[in-house]
């Protein structure tokens, strides 16, 4: 009995060494069979000398633009003529031409010309634009009359201007009947009296050294339109 108690009490006296454990053999074997992986080493810092430098981007050339095709040649354009026909402007110009102011008989009467152009005709258009020129004076000399601004003076000579105006437009609708009537000689009377009412009217001012006209270049329009008329009539021939 003491015998059995010395070995299970003593193992180096039974003459053997010491068996693994089961879990010492199982973590043995687990080694042997699955070696771990050697440590990550870090990564070498490079100098920044022995660094390896890129090449730079290659440079693309610019695409060539796109050539556009030239725009067509704008088409020319055709003013419109100013006389009506060529054989019309002979005519007119004919009938113009024993006038004191020939171009703006032409700029005056062309423009309004229809049907058969004769110096009767001329001169019925040159009529009614006279005729429409002093209606358009009589009503500006009327705004600056009703002007606050406008002194008593120049008042005094608007009305003058205003009565000469009115005494013009009277007087050409009986050189139109003149006309009708082929009364040359009443009708010379009556427009040889409507070169003089664009001279009153400026002769109203000039009476007073220190006013000055606000109607002037209208009444030298007036002057123009009444001696291309006065003109035109004296060539007319009747029998």
């Amino acid at each position: 009995m003491e015998l059995y108690n010395n070995v299970y009490s003593h193992p180096e006296a039974s003459g053997t060494a010491d068996a693994p454990g089961p879990a010492t053999s199982f973590i043995s074997a687990a080694t042997a069979r699955s070696p771990l992986p050697p440590p990550a080493s870090s990564p070498a810092i490079q100098s920044p000398h022995c660094r390896r430098q890129l090449p730079p981007p290659a440079i693309q050339p610019p695409l060539p633009s796109p050539v556009s095709s030239p725009s067509p040649p704008d088409s020319p354009t055709h003013s419109a003529p100013t006389l009506p026909l060529l054989s019309g402007n002979a005519a007119l110009t004919k009938i113009c031409d024993v006038t004191d102011y020939p171009a703006e008989c032409l700029a005056t009467v062309a423009p309004l010309l229809a049907g058969e152009i004769n110096p009767i005709s001329v001169l019925k258009i040159g009529i009614h634009v006279l005729q429409k020129s002093f209606e358009v004076a009589t009503a500006v000399a009327t705004k600056l009359t009703n002007d606050l601004s406008t002194s008593a003076e120049v008042k005094d000579a608007l009305d003058t201007c205003v009565e000469s105006f009115d005494s013009g437009v009277a007087d050409l609708n009986d050189a139109l009947a003149a006309i009708s009537g082929h009364d040359i000689g009443r009708l010379s009377t009556l427009l040889s009296a409507t070169i003089t009412y664009s001279d009153t009217c400026e002769e109203a001012f000039s009476e007073q050294p220190h006013l000055e006209s606000p109607l002037k270049e209208m009444d030298q329009h007036l002057d123009k339109l009444a001696s291309i008329n006065l003109a035109i009539s004296a060539s007319l021939q009747w029998s």
